[in-house]
């Protein structure tokens, strides 16, 4: 079914990077529409290549005998006679120009090129002439023009090339004279690469100039390639793998997204415990995954596959499994969706095929205009993340009927959001502690800045507001503003970092959020911790809640004496708030009558939003009011309210809000000095009791981290193969970072080659770490880095289970990525090494001359490489002859003249070496697996 297209506002990069470039190559296929006249053979031709002024018929105007044999833009065929000798003149006027920003310009080389490559078919057994307008070439100087001769190729035309042993420049000076310059073999084609030698040029009048060439005799034959990896069209493979680049860079993009999807599909907060939602997600994927296997020789990760790969794709994602997820999505507003959908930016979860028939269509001509014309760049190249869709696949096809995925988000929801608390034990903490919305935030900040706490009316309710930027935040509206505990130590910076490491970024000096005036006035006793708890009745969600109690217990199992000041709304006085104030401290403690019997000792009740007189109100109507419900669990409650020493009133602004913060801020540092004065300092013990969901959740997860970690393991495998074929860093770059990575695994594995759950936990902080520091898997894998953050989740919330129960040991052996990281160090060494022998052996010199003749004296894998090295630096316009010596000194060619090497170049060289050799590695590990598949 045909999508309607999208209009080029909605368009995804994808869609206007195939439009985009399937419009150019529809603009070159569209110019390229005469059929190249036939001449006969062992004719002479000349072929004059730019624009010549304009001033190409000049040159044989003269002439009496002469015939335009075919015209358009893009080239001219004349035939001319003189003294019963018959000349044709071949002039290309566009194809010496190329411009990386414009595109028109690019294409007409592209034209210019094909036709080129269509006469030379027609004209293989005959002799030509090179004639280049020189002012056309690019270049400060007539060196570095004829520099570029080579570097751009300019003699190379697809399947056809010459050898550029005898060529002329014309450059135009006069109305019709014409400096005339000749280059040949046999006067050192080369010596115009030396430092010393001077370029000597004629002076010719136009009507001269055929003539003069004819009897310089330096006629040159074509010659056609020998292997399909020797095809260049010089700049204008500059211009392909540019649109090539980015199309494969958007369909990444694009297979990555959709796998993304995937996952989000299997998270959802719907697939909890609904079988019916986790049978139609399990047979959507399990749908998608048989497509891949049934034609697993068809749906590769090859490139030049890509459109199939979307076909099928297509076809799953219109099919009933696909639509009834759709469907269901539909119906679905929750509130839990709707949180799901912002936590991860997703705007719409719906399944529908990834490109419209008519993109696709576009995408497959796009592909085949590659084949023909770009084959060495995309016969073996990949979309890497073809494979790893495979990979997610087969995995989430293996366990979504038990939502696994679901239930990890969940636990890696929770584990992402717990605090480990201080790393180093506290002296003395002040927390306060109430439900949302209660004002803790606002004492603190009170506490802190007295003097910039102002009021302001929000729905017609007056509060309190601080009138400057602060690390604490009050909140507006319903929303709490505190999602983490936050602390404020005072004192010094340097004393905060001897407790805090760096993860726990909510907690600050008295410095950091206070100048030097406002530290002064502050009352609270030097080197005490003040922290601001989230509510724990919690506004997002229960997971949260969990996250909050796991991180209270970090905080207060490290605080060695403890004071809370209880923050309650006095003017929404009922059970249930009650109820939430305290229940989170009585829940960790091991003694639950702990606070009833020592409240005395460590807490504190602090009454916001009070009016004049309701504090006395309530205690006289307490019976009325609460009906008994609080005299058993909650009796110290009342104590601590009708305390005075114990309970501070905080009312609700008036007119004059100076005496209510003035009160606030006397009242809570003479309790402190109070309790932190009395000889017996208070540490209840406490104990983390794991919630029944945090239990389900380990319970279901625990058994998989096997498989978790084998599914981690496949994708840095995948990821090892795609660092060394798609990056561009450095062979010793290279050889540094799988050194690195190999250093860290032995320090864990030693010699059993397993990860345990030992070791576990510093193999991923090890690679997790590896990944920050590998610029091209940082910003291309996803799924590699999500893994890891996956198993870190089971490990973590593994520890708190272990109060209670012993977790099942599991390993895995690694034994296939450490053989396939020594496989790479060992092709690495072997390619330093092979330069080496190059380089001392004189090798090198036969090297400079297989560049400039696209490796036809090498190996067949060498020639490979000269060749896919040549357009690597039509592409980067890397310098091959250079003025400045570099290490290796000057390197002596066949002709006995100089060169320098660029150190850039040879770099190069041993990068696209390492990958073609460990490309032909791949093709043979593939090949045997193929093998062992059809004989299973």
């Amino acid at each position: 079914m045909d999508q309607q297209q999208p209009n080029e506002a909605q368009q995804s990069p994808l869609v206007q990077t195939i439009i985009n470039i399937h419009n150019y190559f529809e603009n070159i296929n569209n110019q390229i529409k005469d059929k190249f006249p036939q001449i006969p053979q062992k004719s002479t031709v000349f072929i004059f290549l730019g624009e010549f002024g304009q001033q190409f018929h000049n040159f044989y105007a003269h002439f009496l005998t002469k015939q335009v044999i075919q015209v358009n833009k893009y080239y001219k065929l004349v035939k001319v006679e003189d003294q019963g000798n018959i000349y044709y003149l071949l002039n290309f006027p566009m194809i010496l120009l190329y411009d990386d920003q414009n595109d028109q310009i690019a294409q007409n080389l592209c034209i210019s090129k094909f036709y080129a490559e269509m006469a030379l078919k027609q004209m293989e057994k005959c002799s030509f002439y090179l004639i280049l307008d020189n002012q056309q070439l690019k270049g400060d100087d007539d060196k570095a023009k004829l520099d570029n001769v080579i570097k751009d190729s300019i003699f190379y035309f697809g399947s056809y090339y010459f050898n550029e042993d005898n060529f002329f420049l014309l450059s135009h000076q006069t109305e019709n004279r014409w400096d005339y310059l000749q280059f040949s073999n046999s006067n050192g084609f080369y010596s115009y690469f030396s430092q010393k030698q001077q370029i000597q040029t004629q002076k010719v009048s136009q009507n001269e100039i055929l003539n003069s060439i004819i009897k310089s005799g330096n006629i040159i034959n074509v010659t056609k390639v020998k292997s399909e990896d020797l095809i260049n069209y010089g700049k204008m493979m500059t211009y392909l793998q540019k649109q090539y680049d980015a199309l494969k860079e958007q369909l990444n993009l694009n297979i990555r997204q959709f796998s993304k999807l995937l996952l989000y599909l299997q998270q959802m907060p719907i697939v909890n415990n609904n079988n019916e939602v986790i049978m139609e997600i399990e047979n959507y994927l399990k749908e998608l995954y048989q497509d891949f296997e049934d034609n697993r020789n068809l749906l590769t990760d090859k490139a030049s596959q890509i459109v199939r790969v979307y076909q099928y794709i297509n076809k799953v994602n219109d099919q009933e499994n696909a639509k009834k997820i759709n469907e269901r999505q539909k119906k679905v507003f929750s509130p839990q969706m709707k949180q799901f959908k912002e936590d991860n930016k997703i705007k719409q979860l719906k399944i529908e095929p990834l490109l419209s028939d008519d993109l696709n269509d576009k995408l497959n001509r796009i592909i085949q205009f590659f084949i023909k014309y770009l084959i060495t760049q995309i016969k073996n190249d990949t979309i890497c993340e073809v494979q790893k869709l495979k990979l997610n696949l087969k995995q989430w096809c293996a366990y979504c009927k038990e939502s696994l995925e679901n239930t990890l988000y969940d636990l890696k929801y929770i584990t992402q959001r717990i605090q480990k608390g201080p790393q180093e034990e506290i002296e003395n903490g002040i927390y306060f502690i109430g439900i949302t919305k209660a004002g803790k935030s606002t004492i603190i900040n009170s506490l802190l800045n007295p003097h910039k706490i102002v009021k302001e009316e929000l729905v017609n309710e007056k509060c309190y507001k601080i009138d400057m930027e602060t690390k604490f935040k009050i909140g507006e509206g319903a929303v709490s503003e505190t999602q983490k505990i936050s602390g404020v130590y005072i004192g010094k910076k340097e004393e905060l970092n001897q407790f805090f490491d760096q993860d726990e970024s909510n907690v600050f000096s008295l410095e950091e959020v206070l100048d030097q005036n406002q530290n002064q006035n502050c009352k609270i006793p030097q080197k005490c911790f003040i922290f601001d708890c989230p509510g724990f009745d919690d506004n997002s969600n229960e997971l949260m809640r969990i996250a909050h109690r796991i991180s209270l217990y970090n905080y207060f199992s490290k605080t060695k004496n403890i004071i809370v000041f209880f923050v309650v709304d006095i003017s929404q006085q009922n059970i249930e708030q009650i109820k939430n104030t305290f229940d989170p401290i009585s829940y960790l403690l091991e003694n639950k009558n702990a606070i009833e019997e020592d409240f005395y000792k460590w807490t504190n009740l602090i009454l916001t939003k009070a009016k004049d007189g309701s504090r006395q109100k309530y205690l006289e109507s307490w019976e009325k009011v609460y009906k008994g419900y609080l005299e058993q669990d909650y009796s110290f409650y009342k104590k601590l309210f009708e305390n005075d020493e114990r309970c501070i009133e905080f009312p609700k602004p008036s007119k004059d809000i100076t005496k209510n913060i003035k009160n606030l801020v006397d009242s809570i540092p003479k309790t402190l000095q109070n309790q932190l004065q009395q000889n017996e300092r208070f540490h209840p013990t406490f104990k983390l009791v794991i919630d029944d969901k945090v239990w389900r959740l380990y319970e279901q997860c625990i058994p998989k981290a096997k498989m978790k970690l084998e599914q981690l393991i496949n994708f840095l495998i995948e990821d090892l193969d795609e660092y060394i074929l798609e990056s561009d860093d450095t062979i010793n770059q290279k050889k540094e970072q799988m050194q690195k990575i190999l250093n860290n695994l032995f320090s864990q594995i030693k010699q059993d080659m397993k990860i345990t759950q030992e070791n576990c936990e510093q193999i991923l902080k090890d690679l997790s770490d590896w990944i920050k520091g590998n610029h091209h898997l940082k910003h291309n894998d996803f799924f590699l880095q999500l893994y890891i953050e996956d198993m870190k989740s089971i490990l973590t919330i593994s520890k708190y289970c272990q109060y209670n129960n012993n977790i099942a040991p599991f390993e895995i052996k690694i034994d296939s990525l450490v053989n396939k990281i020594k496989t790479i160090l060992k092709m690495i060494e072997q390619t330093i090494q092979y330069y080496k022998n190059w380089k001392y052996t004189g090798y090198a010199a036969s090297f400079i001359t297989a560049i400039a003749t696209f490796g036809t004296s090498l190996t067949l894998l060498e020639v490979g490489v000269m060749a896919n090295l040549a357009r690597q630096f039509l592409l980067r316009r890397g310098a091959l002859w250079v003025a400045a010596t570099v290490s290796s000194g000057y390197l002596t060619a066949s002709t006995g003249l100089s060169f320098s090497v660029d150190i850039n170049f040879m770099e190069s060289w041993k990068n696209t070496y390492l990958k073609k050799i460990y490309q032909n590695e791949l093709e043979k590990e593939q090949l045997l697996q193929l093998q062992e598949q059809q004989n299973a």
